[in-house]
């Protein structure tokens, strides 16, 4: 049950970032800010279009970490050692964990690409971006913490 609501909510992301992106590529005007200072200004433009490399590149973290999730977990490295009575636990967790990473890159991106969008207009990145950036990196360490500590229990 969980995997399915994490797998739904990485791929509802990801066909929100395509939809996001197609609604505002037509009222973006030809050049938008692809890079900001400190300050939140944009120190570097580029074409409307550069906007589609973002769902495109969730896109590709979507099916890298979807192919990871089939990798034997003997294969990967993990922060526990396999043997064959945890064998099963971990791999489950290892799953979850998978998944739940998943989620956080979505949102992560989903963010820059909304703040993209945003700054387009404003001008500048709005008060909210660092928050709209850094919960999901700290939700990910915490993801990362938990299932260790999880799987460290297995």
């Amino acid at each position: 049950m969980k995997a399915r609501v994490l797998e739904l909510a990485a791929g509802g992301m990801l066909i929100v970032a395509w939809l996001l992106a197609a609604r505002a590529i037509a009222t973006l005007p030809p050049l938008i800010p692809t890079h900001f200072g400190l300050d939140g200004r944009p120190d570097a433009h580029g074409s409307s279009a550069t906007l589609w490399l973002l769902p495109a590149i969730m896109t590709a973290v979507y099916l890298l970490v979807s192919v990871n999730q089939f990798i034997p977990p003997r294969r990967l490295n993990l922060p526990v050692r396999i043997t064959d009575r945890n064998r099963d636990g971990v791999m489950v967790l290892t799953r979850e964990l998978l998944l739940a990473v998943k989620v956080c890159a979505m949102l992560t991106v989903l963010a820059v690409e909304w703040a993209c969008i945003d700054a387009s207009t404003r001008g500048a990145l709005g008060p909210l971006f660092s928050v709209a950036i850094y919960a999901p990196v700290a939700l990910l360490i915490g993801v990362i913490v938990y299932y260790t500590m999880r799987m460290r229990a297995v």
